[in-house]
């Protein structure tokens, strides 16, 4: 364990009093509670960055980058730490921001901020507060939002700089000019904390390697390593240290999720480019009794293709009384002549739809737009149920959630169909826009039409009638 100085002890300690005394937790764990940081917090962020001095007096860290998992507090420290600096480190005119990629994002650290000072009669006095600027009266620094484009950012000079989820950056642009803009003071701090990536590559990984080897900047990662078992609850409290978050919690979590975002959120651990799968075989393959499809309940055909139109899916679904998917897939894959690849045969894709829909009751035939116009307005020309299921982040998130929870919970048949399991073994997650996940090639050559397919049509199958239990039970 690091010693440390009386000096440097009492100055970690002082940013430890102030969060007891004057902030307010305003949301999430703890909310309503002033923030008395638990020991893992206090050895292995405060204590290091406060605490270590130089030979001068000054703090020896000016950078930090922290790594923990979601639901520690991340965003509510930030937002703290900026406050202290404001007021316990009082420089005449300073700056401090709070920033990220998006200008939504880095406003939930500023957002913390003016209700903590709203939530404590000293700092309401010492601070006034404006819709987009935090200024403390006795100095006139600032805290704010800094615009997330790079050249704007170089105009700014922040004393304390809270660098919220790296792992979204696309670059090191806008950390490189927060670095470059603290230079002018003695004991600047800019924070970096976050959540592992999608991938070992980017920003945050490219920062971690060159911030491990400056002795101005800590690092402390807290999360699952390679080689650890990723299913063992020990594994889950070594990387999760805060008490509020229980295994029952991350067991849950562990459940809804694919490993690869739950290694991610939960874990702190990116995946190796492998182990970036929607779908574990075992979970996938515990799906493979026989599909029974009845051709007097309704059910439902989803239809993707490749973005080369080189490849195309049909799924047909149907959702039982049990509420179990039952699924059909037929895949139709452009033949070479010579060193071209031919076209997909549409004429075929629409004469299999047909006999479906001649030999099932189709109720309900899913596809995106850009799959065929043609196609599409010849079959609902003749009355076939076409309807267009647009493939935005909303859509497929839910989609791809949908079907991954009819996995999980052992509600799918699929009668170890060759085919599909190729594509949807393939399945990589990308973490969407808003939030969730969705299903990703992991290289140009694997193939997901089928799984994309699957997962229109169970979502349409889901939302039409899982309420109720499955098709069977709503025909009479």
């Amino acid at each position: 364990m690091a010693s440390y100085s009386l000096e440097g002890y009492r100055r970690a300690n002082d940013v430890r009093e102030f969060c007891r005394r004057h902030i307010v937790i305003p949301d999430g764990p703890g909310a309503g509670r002033h923030l008395d940081f638990e020991p893992w917090y206090w050895k292995n962020i405060i204590l290091p960055i406060y605490g270590t001095l130089d030979t001068h007096g000054r703090r020896r860290y000016n950078k930090a980058i922290i790594g923990v998992a979601r639901w520690h507090i991340k965003s509510t420290s930030a937002a703290a730490l900026a406050l202290y600096a404001l007021a316990r480190e009082p420089i005449p005119g300073a700056e401090a921001n709070a920033v990220a990629t998006t200008i939504s994002q880095a406003g939930r650290v500023f957002g913390k901020a003016r209700r903590m000072i709203a939530a404590d009669p000293l700092l309401r006095h010492a601070f006034t507060v404006t819709r987009s600027l935090i200024e403390c009266n006795e100095t006139g620094a600032t805290l704010q939002v800094l615009p997330h484009d790079v050249d704007t950012a170089q105009g700014f000079h922040p004393q304390f700089a809270a660098l919220d989820e790296l792992h979204v950056y696309r670059n090191l642009d806008l950390v490189n000019a927060m670095v470059s803009g603290s230079a002018g003071y003695a004991e600047p701090l800019i924070f970096c904390i976050t959540t592992a990536g999608e991938e070992r590559r980017g920003a945050w990984w490219e920062l971690l390697r060159q911030w491990r080897d400056d002795p101005t900047a800590y690092v402390w990662w807290c999360g699952a390593q390679d080689g650890d078992d990723l299913e063992d609850p020990a594994t889950w409290r070594r990387a999760n240290p805060a008490s509020w978050i229980t295994d029952e919690m991350l067991a849950r979590q562990r459940h809804s999720l694919p490993l690869a975002s739950y290694c991610r959120y939960h874990l702190n651990l990116a995946p190796t480019k492998a182990a970036n799968r929607v779908f574990e075989r075992a979970r996938w393959e515990a799906c493979g009794a026989r599909p029974h499809i009845d051709p007097d309940l309704p059910c439902v055909i989803g239809v993707d293709a490749s973005q080369r139109r080189d490849h195309t899916a049909v799924v047909l679904d149907q959702l039982d009384a049990q509420g179990r998917h039952n699924v059909m897939c037929f895949a139709f894959a452009a033949e070479a002549e010579g060193d071209i690849m031919s076209a997909i045969d549409t004429d075929a894709v629409g004469e299999l739809i047909r006999e479906l829909c001649g030999s099932y009751h189709v109720v309900r035939i899913p596809c995106d737009r850009a799959y065929n116009v043609r196609l599409m307005g010849e079959l609902l020309a003749e009355g076939l149920p076409i309807e267009e299921f647009a493939q935005t982040d909303q859509n497929m998130t839910r989609a791809c959630q949908r079907l991954f929870d009819a996995v999980a919970e052992g509600r799918l048949r699929h009668g170890n169909d060759r085919v599909l399991s190729e594509y949807v073994l393939n399945a990589a997650v990308k973490t969407g826009r808003q939030g969730g996940f969705r299903f990703t090639k992991p290289d140009e050559e694997s193939k997901i039409d089928g799984a994309i397919a699957l997962a229109m049509a169970v979502d349409v199958a889901e939302a039409e009638w899982g309420g109720g239990g499955g098709f069977g039970v709503i025909v009479g």
